[in-house]
């Protein structure tokens, strides 16, 4: 217990055998370690977008949808994660479609 205390806090002097294996232990970590270990870029929050589209001309078949969500949004990536359809006051349909990307 007192030598992982002794690590925690420090406690060898600069001159010691002790303090060059943990400043060579560092160095190990820093340089070593793989840098996937420090991406969070899954972790952070998804980046949405939405888009709204007319329903005239807009097809519903998933491959030609995926397709048009990619060229309208101008993003090879996008992934299309739901689609809402929406009517206004004047009987006009369109779609909000929102996409990862």
């Amino acid at each position: 217990m007192s030598l992982i205390k002794d690590i925690v806090l420090w406690k060898y002097e600069r001159a010691s055998w002790q303090w060059d294996v943990l400043c060579i232990l560092i160095l190990v970590f820093i340089f070593f370690t793989p840098k996937i270990w420090f991406d969070k870029r899954e972790k952070l929050a998804t980046q949405t977008s939405r888009l709204i589209v007319k329903a005239e001309g807009f097809s519903l078949e998933k491959s030609e949808m995926e397709r048009r969500v990619k060229e309208i949004s101008g993003n090879e990536n996008a992934e299309i994660l739901d689609i809402r359809e929406k009517r206004i006051p004047n009987g006009e349909t369109f779609y909000e479609i929102d996409i990862r990307k």
